[in-house]
């Protein structure tokens, strides 16, 4: 599991919401987050904003954990 994915999940356990709660919220798609989560996939800048500005704590912490992410794929 990649930083960004464990951050995810951190945020949106702290607020008590599932997955399907968080995407509804969020507005992207269930299978989507998911693969956020586990790591399986790159979020775009989009999802980046959305995940940042719904979890209000920016857009800036999210952007560079995903930077790591894609960083540790290319090794």
């Amino acid at each position: 599991m990649s930083e960004f994915g464990e951050k995810l999940i951190n945020l949106r356990t702290e607020r008590g919401l599932s997955v399907k709660e968080a995407c509804q919220r969020v507005g992207i798609p269930q299978s989507r987050l998911s693969e956020l989560e586990r790591g399986v996939r790159i979020p775009t800048p989009g999802q980046i904003e959305r995940l940042g500005n719904f979890y209000e704590n920016g857009a800036d912490e999210l952007g560079e954990l995903a930077k790591l992410f894609e960083k540790n794929l290319d090794s």
